[in-house]
């Protein structure tokens, strides 16, 4: 009877077992045809080329072909709306950043919902902004910046490559977090408005590294600080805002994100995912990000659908003290 009963529970565990790993990723038969990588801006920019380095390794690791297509527009969102409203088939992915997916929605009217329209599979990387100063500003540190501003208030200023851009958010960040008094000086791109840091017509701003590193080596910028939460691997000697008292909750960087439409399969999801971290393990993939300043993350489905909450919770206090956040 003993071994009657023990043979019984075996049967049943293995049976459980089994009905547990049904629709696993390594079970599913995905992709079946071509898939489709969305990227939400023009050719040649940073999301391009990160939705091309995925689809080339997707291909290689399924044995099936993903192309990349673009649908530029509408600051990213015509690309989003139109994966937000397909068919959740794993067949289209979402390849964008979080100014589409977070700070669209809070500065405008969006056709999406960024909870409820898609499946996140995976925080893709993160890119911060350089914060720089004019070396003839009586600071060395983003500590004694923070002092000098509140000892000047309303005096100095900062600028960006355009209203409601990510170097501008920064600042605005800033500001919210410390009750700052400064003042925004938009331009029309981030070349002009780095002149006048080195001119001495503004006193600073926050850039990306890659634009802004050369001018930094060069001594015509002073480096105080990078918006992620932690260091920067390519310049670890500048601290990230975050170390400052006050600030461990600040960042403010750019991410990259891949999302699917909402309902699309878990265990689809799930496999994509895990093509995700295996194209990331790859030394030279790593390397071609990493030269730009970008640090590469390849988060859990759960974790990237916590960042994009928190994201969105963060980012309405700043638009709101901004002035900012739509009605």
């Amino acid at each position: 009877m003993l071994r009657l009963l023990a043979s019984c529970i075996a049967i049943v565990f293995v049976a459980a077992l089994a009905a547990s790993n049904t629709g696993r990723a390594g079970d599913i038969d995905y992709p079946t045809q071509t898939v489709r990588l969305i990227s939400t801006f023009e050719a040649g920019g940073g999301n391009d080329f990160m939705a091309r380095v995925l689809a080339k390794k997707f291909t290689e690791e399924w044995k099936k072909t993903v192309i990349v297509e673009d649908k530029p527009g509408g600051a990213g969102d015509i690309g989003t709306n139109y994966v937000a409203h397909i068919t959740p088939d794993g067949n289209t992915l979402l390849v964008t950043t979080n100014a589409t997916v977070v700070i669209n929605p809070q500065l405008f009217k969006v056709k999406f919902d960024p909870v409820q329209d898609f499946a996140p599979i995976s925080l893709l990387a993160r890119q911060p902004f350089l914060l720089v100063v004019n070396p003839n500003l009586p600071v060395k540190t983003f500590a004694e910046l923070i002092d000098y501003v509140r000892a000047h208030p309303g005096k100095l200023n900062f600028g960006s490559s355009g209203a409601g851009g990510g170097a501008h958010l920064s600042g605005e960040m800033l500001k919210t977090f410390l009750n700052l008094n400064m003042t925004h000086v938009p331009y029309k791109g981030v070349a002009p408005a780095l002149q006048d840091v080195i001119a001495g017509n503004l006193d600073f701003m926050f850039a990306a590294i890659l634009t802004s590193r050369p001018f930094v080596e060069s001594g015509r910028l002073r480096a105080l600080a990078v918006t992620s939460k932690t260091r920067n691997p390519t310049m670890p000697d500048i601290p990230s805002v975050s170390e400052y008292p006050g600030l461990e909750e600040f960042e403010a960087d750019l991410w990259y994100g891949l999302l699917a439409p909402a309902k699309t399969d878990p265990a689809i999801v799930d496999k994509i995912y895990r093509a995700t971290t295996e194209a990331f393990k790859d030394s030279e993939v790593r390397v071609r990000f990493e030269q730009f300043g970008t640090v590469l993350v390849g988060s859990t489905p759960e974790e990237f659908a916590s960042v994009i909450k928190k994201d969105l919770g963060k980012w309405a206090m700043v638009l709101k003290s901004a002035g900012l956040a739509s009605q």
